[in-house]
Order: structure tokens, then C-alpha cells, then sequence
């Protein structure tokens, strides 16, 4: 296992929601948190200032949709899509992402193995 550490923003604007992400998160080692975003126009912001590793994208968000911040945005983190909403939706974006997360999260399994996916990807 590397001990290369990954940095992720989370861009979601429900407060009990990014708690539970934490939480899970703090399961992963390799991962560290480098701020929330509650809004996309700060997300946006801060992806091309921090240049995260990996995103966890909420869709229904303050500003744009969630992923409409990863169109504009000049540095392309791997994303964790994470929404109430079915997969499908992510039809309506020309964006890249490595999961999708139907909330509530099933498990802390669920969110992890998308990490697992995106850390994979990173060492490739």
C-alpha cells in the first residue's frame, strides 16, 4: 500500500451530511481533508487554487449544479458524485466521474470503495 496522501474538498452544502462524510472519510488514512464548500461558485474557486485530488460533489447546491463547477474549472479532480438524485441525471453534464453515490449513503463501504477506485486511479 503507498503512503502517498491525497488531498479532497467536499462541496456539498447540507451540514449533517458533510459530518457523515467526514466521518467515513477519516477511515481512509491515505485521505485528507482540505476543506467544504457549501456553495459552487467557492467550489470552483478552490478547486483551481487547492487543485484536490478527488471531489465529493453534491448536485443540488447554492450556485450552479455541482457538476457544472467541474466544466468550468481548469483543474479536473476525480469525482465522487454523491446525490438524492438517480444516477441518470448525470446524463444532462459532459463531465467525467468515478462513482456515484445515491444518498443516503447505504454503508460507510459504499464511500470508501469509491475512494479505493479514485486513489487506483491516481497510482495508474
Amino acid at each position: 500500500m503507498s503512503k502517498q496522501e491525497y488531498r479532497y474538498l467536499i462541496v456539498e452544502d447540507d451540514p449533517a451530511f458533510v459530518e457523515i462524510l467526514k466521518v467515513v472519510m477519516a477511515k481512509v488514512p491515505e485521505m485528507k481533508l482540505i476543506g467544504v464548500s457549501d456553495n459552487t461558485l467557492d467550489a470552483a474557486k478552490r478547486i483551481d487554487m487547492d487543485k484536490p485530488d478527488i471531489l465529493l460533489l453534491d448536485i443540488n447546491i447554492s450556485g450552479l449544479e455541482g457538476p457544472e463547477v467541474l466544466e468550468i474549472s481548469d483543474h479536473k479532480p476525480l469525482a465522487i458524485v454523491i446525490s438524492s438524485h438517480p444516477e441518470d441525471v448525470m446524463e444532462n453534464y459532459e463531465v467525467d466521474y468515478v462513482s456515484f453515490i445515491q444518498k443516503p449513503l447505504k454503508n460507510a463501504e459504499q464511500l470508501i470503495n469509491a475512494i479505493h477506485k479514485c486513489i487506483k486511479l491516481k497510482e495508474h
